[in-house]
């Protein structure tokens, strides 16, 4: 997500269906400059900052972008899971959103095609990536809304030069947001102030990995009493590896190893995550920054970056056997 600048704000009185039971009466639509260009446009949330609007149909740099009436990009899907299937839901920011490639180019819908020929079981991938959010707000929306869909893996798309900074902030992108306090996770800026109105710039009592940690550890927990498995799908560091500006630049690429150990040693540790280092799979396939991004804007992987992006989750899911658990929970339930 990338709101350089002013944003607009824009009031109108509707009535948008949300998962939640509730349905605000004032809709605050927010859009970045551009947004006509980036399809980036949104609607202010008081529990996690913004989301997208639901039933929403533009395009991003041209190509074809589509909001479902539950606020997905991605086709429609009903709250409750149907029979014999089983669910991946998707969290993460801009990448998983698919900034500037088309609905049917993302690495979700990719990989549900792709699970179409795998096993008995009817596998369905929810996209439920916002431009923008941070792990904070991915595990607010699914600690208040994600498990309503009943996922039997819950994957979340963890940009490491990124996140972490987003979690520390109260404030992103010119947006309020929610923001935890602590590693306690005491939740701050709830509810969000509005667009267009005065807010304080909370200081978190905890540091960037402290806190990022924290939050991956309670995703892990919540979903691990709701017996599904929580994949981390870790990125970001690839580009500045391989990055004109930044490839031999000894500190950055130093503090590249130390952020990505600082993350990598946690989270390997809890039983209840499994780690996919994408940086690592890049690297292993031999793939070019140009290959992954050329033809896309703000550093965003295109579509054959997406591809990719499908085809290493696709087979890390069948070697860590994550779809057979899933499709012999499932079955026991039915």
């Amino acid at each position: 997500m990338h709101l350089a600048g002013s944003v607009v704000v824009v009031l109108l009185i509707v009535a948008a269906p949300f998962v939640r039971d509730w349905i605000a009466p004032t809709a605050i639509y927010v859009q970045e400059p551009g947004h006509e260009l980036t399809g980036l446009r949104y609607l202010y949330d008081e529990r996690l900052g913004w989301r997208n609007i639901p039933n929403w149909q533009a395009t991003t740099y041209g190509r074809k972008l589509t909001i479902n009436s539950l606020g997905m990009r991605d086709r429609e899907y009903s709250v409750t899971k149907p029979r014999n299937t089983d669910r991946i839901l998707v969290l993460g920011g801009s990448y998983t959103w698919g900034y500037g490639v088309a609905d049917d180019e993302i690495f979700t819908e990719v990989l549900e095609t792709k699970l179409a020929e795998f096993g008995d079981a009817r596998y369905e991938v929810l996209n439920m990536g916002v431009s923008g959010w941070g792990t904070d707000q991915e595990l607010l929306f699914l600690t208040d809304e994600g498990f309503q869909f009943s996922p039997d893996i819950v994957v979340s798309a963890f940009n490491v030069t990124e996140h972490p900074i987003y979690n520390v902030s109260s404030v992103q992108f010119t947006l309020a947001k929610p923001m935890f306090l602590d590693t306690d996770l005491q939740l701050g800026n709830v509810p969000v102030p509005k667009p267009g109105t005065p807010y304080p710039r909370l200081k978190c009592n905890a540091d960037e990995v402290g806190l990022t940690v924290a939050l991956i550890e309670r995703m892990a927990e919540t979903c691990a009493e709701r017996k599904c498995r929580l994949v981390i799908m870790k990125y970001g560091a690839f580009h500045y590896r391989h990055h004109a500006e930044f490839r031999d630049v000894p500190a950055v690429q130093a503090a590249l190893t130390k952020r990505e150990a600082q993350f990598r040693e946690p989270l390997l540790r809890n039983r209840n995550i499994v780690l996919l280092d994408l940086d690592q799979e890049f690297e292993a396939r031999g793939l070019s920054l140009d290959e992954l991004l050329a033809g896309n804007f703000d550093g965003h992987w295109n579509a054959d970056g997406h591809q990719h992006v499908a085809t290493i989750l696709y087979q890390f899911l069948v070697k860590h056997k994550l779809l057979q658990v899933a499709s012999e929970k499932t079955s026991t339930l039915n």
